[in-house]
């Protein structure tokens, strides 16, 4: 777009959709509100804004257009997408409000922090642009400031936040694949099982029992999915088991290691797709 005036940017900028944006860029990125102001104004015309001529941007400006206000929307997260790729570049990992970690809070002004790669990995399991947007600004910004980007009522609202949260809850094994705690227990599995494989085929030092007594718990996991008949044996000494016993106990571990490194190489895919960006994917 060519020629766009100073009273049309100044529609712009008073728009409450726009301000909104604004806002929502000053607080992710940590920019002052006319950084952010100029940075959003700098995206929406060269990317966001080209397809209109001057004298159709002002009168969709004036008209507050519902398309025109999706796409200030979408602008600022192409803005804070590009910012957090750029850092991703320079860093291995995100470590500090500085550097992309938020704040999530609850009802009761709970906070939890996440990492803003993690939250666009949660988010990117959802299946359309618009619930992903919906989840994606609930969790940062809240109810009230959602509601007003998206014009939205409450009525409207809190139906979308049941269908996103049953999607959710039907799908958990989906979003398990990206969370940090379910994932990091699979790779405790994986890595405990990979050092009993290592000692069993005399790779690695130690014995079978040292293992056992350093794993008591994940011992006893496996136990009780196997056909172990005397368990108690297995765990107090394990070379006085019968050859039954020691067999099925093995068995049992070879199979749960190669259900861990299934769920991992899945986990790494679901991961590897939410990070190519929502903007991929169909809005």
């Amino acid at each position: 777009m060519k020629n766009i005036n100073d009273s049309t940017i100044e529609q712009l900028i008073n728009w409450r959709t726009f301000q909104t944006n604004q806002h929502a860029v000053a607080n992710t990125l940590k920019l002052s509100d006319n950084d952010a102001q100029q940075e959003l104004l700098d995206q929406l015309i060269e990317h966001r804004f080209n397809k209109y001529t001057a004298t159709e941007l002002s009168e969709l400006i004036t008209a507050h257009d519902n398309n025109l206000g999706w796409a200030i929307t979408y602008c600022r997260l192409d803005l804070v997408s590009r910012h957090y790729k750029q850092l991703g570049k320079r860093a291995a990992k995100l470590e500090d409000v500085s550097t992309g970690i938020i704040k999530l809070a609850d009802d009761s002004g709970n906070t939890t922090d996440i990492s803003e790669f993690k939250l666009q990995q949660v988010v990117a399991q959802f299946p359309t642009g618009k619930t992903r947007l919906f989840v994606d600004m609930t969790l940062r910004y809240g109810k009230l400031e959602t509601m007003a980007v998206l014009k939205m009522s409450n009525k409207q609202y809190q139906r979308r936040l049941r269908n996103a949260t049953s999607y959710a809850t039907k799908h958990r094994s989906k979003f398990d694949l990206v969370t940090s705690a379910v994932r990091d227990r699979q790779l405790y599995v994986l890595n405990s099982l990979n050092e009993l494989d290592a000692i069993i085929n005399e790779t690695r030092e130690g014995s079978i029992q040292g293992w056992i007594n350093s794993h008591i718990k994940l011992v006893n996991e496996l136990l009780a999915d196997s056909t172990v008949r005397y368990q108690g044996t297995i765990i107090r000494a394990f070379n006085q088991a019968s050859k039954t016993d020691q067999y099925a106990f093995i068995t049992e571990c070879i199979s749960q290691q190669t259900k861990a490194q299934d769920w991992l190489e899945r986990s790494n895919e679901a991961i590897k797709e939410a990070g190519v960006s929502n903007q991929t994917k169909t809005l």
